[in-house]
């Protein structure tokens, strides 16, 4: 290619230089934002920092309640009994219970600001899915089905993650205690 050739191209190097300004300009806005809020805030993060000091001992009192209702003394039972299924039933249900209590004072908290109510709005409507997809599940447990509990999708994924986003310490409110609880952990499915 000759020099006459490569001079003949002023618009390729118009383009290129637009696109390294955009990209200069996401750059600088990210890190001009990363340093004005000491961290890339969140998608869930609340602006309103009372509302997790106030949910914490709410959480905290939830777990310490649900905890006293654990008993892996008996360990995996591979094919339980009828009886079995509806004593799980029974204890999955009270834990339930508490979650539900746990979730009904903390959405009641007040925060400061309209997006931090949507924000919370969000956490809410979505912990409610948890606790009816814990329902459903317990209902078949009831019928004397031995199925295996499974989450509503939202998202691509469980619903239990857009809460860990919301409860989440580094992106989220920092609020680890309030997040669902586990004790279904080992027999989550999604469906």
């Amino acid at each position: 290619m000759n020099p006459e050739e490569r001079r003949g191209r002023p618009w390729v190097k118009a383009i290129l230089g637009v696109l390294c300004l955009l990209m200069a300009t996401m750059w600088v806005y990210y890190f001009v934002t990363y340093f004005r809020h000491g961290k890339d805030p969140g998608v869930y993060q609340l602006a309103d920092e009372n509302w997790r000091r106030e949910a914490t001992p709410i959480c905290i009192a939830a777990q310490a309640e649900r905890n006293t209702l654990e008993d892996t003394t008996g360990g995996l039972i591979k094919d339980p009994t009828v009886e079995q299924l509806l004593q799980r039933a029974t204890v999955v249900d009270k834990a339930t219970d508490i979650v539900e209590h746990m979730l009904d004072k903390i959405v009641v908290i007040p925060v400061a600001t309209a997006r931090d109510d949507e924000l919370l709005k969000i956490f809410e409507d979505n912990y409610r899915i948890i606790i009816g997809d814990r329902r459903r599940y317990t209902a078949a447990l009831r019928r004397g089905e031995r199925v295996q509990y499974s989450e509503t999708i939202v998202a691509g994924g469980p619903v239990s993650n857009v809460v860990l986003d919301f409860t989440a310490g580094v992106k989220g409110n920092n609020v680890p205690e309030c997040s669902p609880p586990g004790e279904l952990g080992g027999d989550i499915t999604t469906g």
